[in-house]
């Protein structure tokens, strides 16, 4: 089946969840993806200036333009549930030589509808169907809920600015181990002095220039200055009790069989005798139910893993990838996830509404296929 064929097939199965087909802005404003991806996938932007001088960029998934269509509709005046689908145009740099910098995602995206452990469910039921129907079984699901460990964060009872730095570092990769690895060294004297400047931006960009030191992962140097006040204010309120440090430690190691996931986590909080997380493992182990009712193949297919959902720092809650055979851990065939906050950030906090997603990737899928025959 050649890749028309497979997006043909793919788009009858999404559209069963009904909706408007939508084929949104092929052009941002650069500053929302830049914002709003992960460390990962920004170093992949397609970014360009336009006439006028100002940064854009090509559209890296379809789910940010079609929430930034949603909520403009939402500011407009119009209210109620809304459900988007396509198939359409993403641009991102290749993860991988075999990847195309212009892709078709077929997906869909729902707003204002209940978020409940069974909407989670039949969202991603859908997805898995979607892949199946285009001949492809999946090797592999990886899900995360990006709720588990600001729970357990909060449960901690730490300083409010050393948990406010946790939380943003478990957005970066191996940025929750960088923070427990530097809260109880001071900043070197240079890095300290950076702060104390009258224009800590600029001091921080002759300080890497003076040590060769080139600009890596996509943040900004603005956002390094950030990271290193929140850092040094973290100390000052007293850094990371041992005792801290091994329930993080222990909490980001979690990857386990889906069904185990709740089980593994209540036993870590009881361990250390947190008592304020039991919510939040409740609806992660609600999902897993229904998600295990709908797609009984994820008993053997399907880990979860604290850490993982950080490529689009736009997800606040249920996350999942598919994989397949033959192909990188990298390149899913279809992924989606919970972003109840996504509105509310794109409009300035003047609208909000409930918002999931996901997307299958037909591209690859043909290689899987051709693999196979």
């Amino acid at each position: 089946m050649k890749h028309d064929a497979l997006v043909a097939v793919a788009r009858a199965v999404v559209e069963t969840a009904g909706g408007t087909p939508i084929d949104p802005d092929y052009v941002l404003p650069a500053d929302i993806p830049l914002e709003l991806s992960g460390e990962a996938v920004r170093a992949r932007l397609c970014v360009f200036q336009d006439y006028r001088g100002a940064d854009m960029a090509m559209r890296p998934d379809l789910t940010l333009p079609v929430a930034q269509r949603e909520a403009a509709r939402r500011a407009a005046g119009e209210g109620g549930a809304k459900t988007y689908t396509y198939a359409a145009r993403a641009f991102r740099i290749p993860v991988a030589p075999d990847d195309q910098l212009e892709f078709t995602q077929v997906g869909l995206e729902r707003f204002g509808h209940e978020a409940s452990a069974e909407a989670d469910a039949e969202l991603f039921a859908l997805i898995h169907r979607a892949v199946e129907a285009c001949g492809v079984a999946p090797s592999g699901v990886i899900m995360g809920d990006l709720a588990i460990f600001p729970a357990f964060i909060d449960a901690l009872g730490l300083p409010g600015v050393t948990a406010d730095l946790l939380k943003r570092a478990f957005r970066q990769e191996g940025g929750v181990r960088a923070v427990l690895d530097a809260a109880s060294r001071p900043l070197e004297p240079d890095v300290a002095a950076v702060l104390s400047a009258a224009d800590p931006v600029a001091a921080l960009g002759n300080l890497l220039s003076e040590r060769n030191i080139p600009m890596a992962g996509g943040r900004s140097l603005a956002e390094i200055v950030e990271g290193l006040k929140a850092r040094c204010a973290a100390i000052e309120a007293g850094g990371l009790s041992q005792a801290a440090r091994d329930v993080l430690l222990a909490l980001r190691e979690v990857d386990c069989p889906l069904g185990e996931a709740a089980g593994t986590l209540s036993a870590l909080a009881e361990t250390h005798g947190l008592g304020a997380v039991p919510g939040a493992i409740a609806a992660l182990k609600a999902r897993a139910e229904a998600i295990l009712a709908r797609v009984p193949a994820a008993a053997q297919t399907a880990r979860f893993r604290t850490g993982f959902g950080r490529r689009f720092t736009y997800y606040d809650g249920f996350v999942f990838e598919i994989l397949a055979p033959g192909l990188e851990l990298t390149q899913p065939v279809a992924a989606g996830g919970r972003y109840d906050g996504l509105l509310t950030g794109l409009s300035g906090g003047k609208v909000s509404a409930t918002g999931i997603g996901g997307v299958v990737r037909p591209d690859r899928m043909v290689r899987v296929r051709r693999a196979g025959a």
